[in-house]
């Protein structure tokens, strides 16, 4: 059952995934309430791990962004889609070498770092994520690609990002774009599919049943944690709330992240984190 009291009664909690657009910052602006409950949490030793559909980012660049909000982690802490869409190319497509990328050099950088080949040449694979300098050329070289029998993965199906002053297109618009225009669905690795949460997890060390999932987005962060088999909490800080029947409701709605209370009695010591 969803809670929209102030007075919630908070199961126990012993580990965190958190989304971080619309939940810990907004496009440049770091969301002050939530730095607070994190470096609440932290103190108390809960352990925690940002699980992002952003594509833009590396680890070493969102933890270098947090220091300067005044939240020190350490990159093991954040996964990202980049990272994941080339661990799954690497993994379900152990044959391919050449990709097309479209998105920012952080994309492009996690490819090359599982040695893969970054190329518009007869590719065998294009890979979509968030491209601000998208053109139409990039999008023909990717359809003729996958009309010509190259696989399609998308990094997330995200419509919309929240910004400082409102929000913008997300990698999922350009992504529904192609695939509108090939008649191929893409295979997406971030939310609201699992990998990037069972990393997550995996991270934490924590069990399943008192592990949560925060989240701005319910298409795509509470149906992630949700078929994760993890509590859900939605934080009404990012993107709107559409109604959709079709879509399973979080268990908690919040408006700000200070309402979540986790007891430092209820606090799982963090194992050692991988580097």
């Amino acid at each position: 059952m969803v809670s929209l009291s102030s007075k919630i009664n908070w199961p126990p909690i012993e580990g965190i995934i958190s989304d971080l657009d619309g939940v810990v910052y907004r496009g440049g602006t770091a969301i002050a309430d939530a730095i607070e409950a994190f470096t609440r949490w932290q103190k108390a030793g809960v352990p925690f791990c940002f699980a992002t559909n952003n594509s833009t980012h590396t680890p070493e660049d969102v933890v270098g962004r947090l220091r300067g909000s005044g939240l020190s982690i350490a990159p093991s802490q954040v996964v990202t889609s980049a990272i994941t869409a080339a661990e799954l190319v690497r993994t379900n497509y152990p044959h391919l070498t050449r990709i097309y990328v479209i998105g920012a050099s952080s994309l492009v950088t996690a490819m090359r770092d599982v040695g893969l080949e970054v190329t518009d040449r007869a590719p065998e694979a294009v890979v979509m994520g968030l491209d601000r300098d998208i053109t139409h050329e990039k999008l023909r070289i990717a359809v003729e690609s996958i009309l010509n029998g190259a696989v399609f993965i998308g990094t997330n199906p995200d419509l919309l990002l929240p910004t400082a002053s409102g929000f913008e297109p997300g990698a999922g618009a350009t992504i529904a774009a192609v695939a509108a225009a090939t008649q191929v669905q893409p295979s997406i690795v971030g939310k609201p599919q699992v990998p990037m949460i069972e990393t997550a997890l995996s991270r934490l060390g924590t069990k399943r049943g008192s592990t949560i999932m925060i989240g701005d987005q319910v298409p795509t962060d509470i149906q992630a944690g949700k078929r994760a088999g993890l509590a859900t909490v939605l934080v009404t800080t990012g993107v709107p709330t559409r109604q959709d029947p079709s879509l399973m409701a979080p268990d908690f709605i919040v408006s700000s992240l200070r309402e979540i209370e986790v007891s430092a009695a209820r606090a799982a010591q963090p194992r050692q984190r991988r580097a």
